[in-house]
């Protein structure tokens, strides 16, 4: 934060706003200094961000920071998984999460657990067959039948959407909370969480995470979903 500013000014400047833009940013260090240059006003925002008085919440956009950021845990079997593909397929993108992340937006919890694990079209069999000489349980997510109760502990291999959410995280690649959310509204796999329950699910991760709308919406573009994400985020009046 700048040392001219207090975050008492902020919260005045900023406190009938939900969504505080650039531009309003720039308003503000104006009416101070006029000549203050663009770079400077971009750096102060950025020092704001990583000093959690605001979040980032789209691209340009931002709000006072009232939520955490998601930290995915990672099971013994998701380090061993990283370790596998980092070392024979290390110019391949990955991305895991596991099922059972869920549980924490759910009303009715699940006893069962899945890892999925999304890897990119061109190495997609040779992934697979590289986990299945590791793991007993292991499937291509087109042979998936019957309800996903039935699969408990099983590692459940996709093609990887280009340009999905993705993040590294103890030197493992795992799924951003925003793609996880995607997936469970639009993958038919995952039906059993669609219709009213994806309603919970989205209403009760945006009030205990950060969420980058902006993100979830590009990569539900990447799926031709984005209609159908941007009519939950508006039913459950997120912004």
């Amino acid at each position: 934060m700048s040392k001219n500013t207090s975050k008492t000014e902020l919260n005045k400047a900023f406190k009938s706003k939900k969504i505080i833009e650039l531009k309003d940013f720039e308003a503000f260090y104006r009416e101070k200094e006029p000549a203050i240059p663009k770079a400077t006003i971009n750096w102060r925002v950025h020092d704001l961000v990583q000093r959690n008085v605001f979040e980032r919440v789209g691209r340009g956009q931002y709000r006072f920071t009232k939520t955490m950021r998601f930290s995915p845990v990672i099971s013994t079997k998701m380090n061993g998984i990283c370790r596998l593909l980092n070392k024979q397929f290390p110019f391949v993108d990955y991305c895991q999460w596991q099922l059972s992340t869920v549980n924490e937006f759910l009303q009715h919890l699940i006893n069962f657990n899945i890892l999925f694990v999304d890897v990119e079209r061109d190495a997609l069999d040779a992934a697979y067959y590289a986990l299945k000489e590791q793991y007993v349980k292991v499937m291509l997510v087109g042979n998936l039948y019957d309800d996903l109760s039935e699969f408990n502990n099983y590692i459940i291999v996709r093609p990887l959407i280009s340009d999905s959410p993705c993040q590294q995280y103890e030197k493992c690649n795992l799924a951003t909370l925003e793609k996880i959310l995607v997936d469970l509204a639009t993958d038919k796999e995952l039906i059993a969480f669609q219709s009213n329950e994806i309603y919970t699910i989205m209403s009760t991760a945006a009030e205990k995470y950060t969420i980058n709308q902006s993100k979830m919406l590009r990569y539900a573009g990447r799926k031709n979903k984005r209609e159908e994400i941007e009519t939950v985020l508006k039913s459950i009046n997120y912004d």
